[in-house]
């Protein structure tokens, strides 16, 4: 059941389609985990995005979008205001635009998805892809973008393409890819073909024994993962390496803040949970399965799928770019992100 009306009572111009392409989206955890990306469409001088923090997957449930003002987020861009966000929506309204608005808004097309798709995510956090990926996307008009932290600084990195070519595809390393359309349709199928080309293979399903994991239950600070993808990588040394390393994506660093390690013993996992009992991280034990600690939320799970599902579309061979510390703490200590953390807890 939509909840078409609660559009029309706040007065936003926000189609079925929309809504509807939205709510798809958000449940497809091929292109989303939790509250990661966002969608927008322009008209009139606004721009309608997600707001940050929700969900897509909730488009139908309840309002998710907040209007901004379009020529006044381009006119701050352009000027180089430091905030170009700051005072284009009403501040009455409890929410806050995305995090990415600078980003929708700098793209020319009248609708724009940002996603963080897992097939794509598997071939930017590796070195020197762009050359790999000019034979599976032969024919799409895309470029691609250093990292940059989300928001301004990722901004100003696309804005430089968009002056030098019309685009429609913009890959992000270490992040995502964004798109953008003249439909809600279209923007969806055309991250859906790209998924679908990306996807080469993943990591096979393991049969996954119960009764190993009791012994480490014994911890009761830490409980199974709900979804079962999440013990794959535990299955191979080389995937379980890659996912303890360091940090991939944005999102990882905000939602699994204290990482993964490998553990091969209870007396392991007991003295961790001493050493580290307001930080746990979650534990990957060879050949058996994956633990996450007890306090986790939705959120934190769902990010785990993602990673997953990024680290097993991975090959062995692979050569992986991770987030600096200097990344890392730009992110946790930003209080954009710090929002978007207490909605989701």
């Amino acid at each position: 059941m939509c909840n078409y009306e609660i559009y029309k009572i706040l007065k936003l111009e926000i189609s079925k389609s929309l809504i509807n392409i939205t709510e798809k989206i958000g449940r497809d955890i091929n292109l989303v985990q939790g509250p990661g990306g966002n969608i927008s469409f322009k008209s009139n001088g606004f721009m309608y995005i997600k707001a940050s923090g929700e969900k897509m997957s909730d488009a139908k449930n309840k309002n998710i979008f907040i209007k901004t003002d379009l020529i006044k987020i381009l006119s701050s861009l352009e000027s180089s205001d430091p905030d170009p966000i700051k005072n284009s929506w009403e501040k009455s309204s409890l929410m806050r635009p995305s995090i990415e608005s600078t980003m929708h808004a700098l793209m020319p097309h009248k609708y724009v998805l940002h996603v963080h798709c897992v097939n794509t995510l598997s071939w930017v956090i590796q070195k020197n892809y762009k050359k790999k990926l000019n034979i599976f996307l032969k024919g799409i008009n895309w470029k691609s973008v250093p990292y940059k932290k989300p928001g301004l600084n990722l901004s100003i990195e696309i804005k430089k393409i968009i002056k030098e070519s019309n685009v429609d595809v913009i890959l992000l390393e270490n992040h995502g890819i964004v798109v953008g359309a003249e439909s809600a349709e279209s923007v969806f199928e055309i991250v859906k073909n790209i998924s679908e080309k990306l996807y080469l293979s993943e990591l096979n399903k393991k049969k996954i024994d119960l009764e190993k994991f009791n012994k480490y239950l014994l911890c009761k600070a830490y409980k199974l993962p709900k979804n079962e993808y999440i013990h794959r990588i535990a299955f191979s040394k080389i995937h379980s390496l890659i996912a303890t390393k360091g940090d991939l994506f944005p999102d990882q660093t905000i939602f699994l803040e204290n990482g993964l390690v490998i553990i091969n013993s209870i007396e392991e996992l007991i003295i961790l949970s001493q050493l580290r009992a307001n930080k746990l991280p979650v534990v990957l034990i060879p050949n058996i399965g994956i633990l996450i600690p007890r306090t986790f939320k939705k959120v934190n799970e769902d990010t785990l799928v993602g990673l997953s599902m990024i680290v097993s579309r991975l090959p062995k061979d692979a050569s992986i770019n991770y987030l600096t510390k200097k990344e890392r703490n730009e992110l946790i200590n930003w209080d954009l992100e710090m929002h978007r953390k207490i909605i989701n807890n």
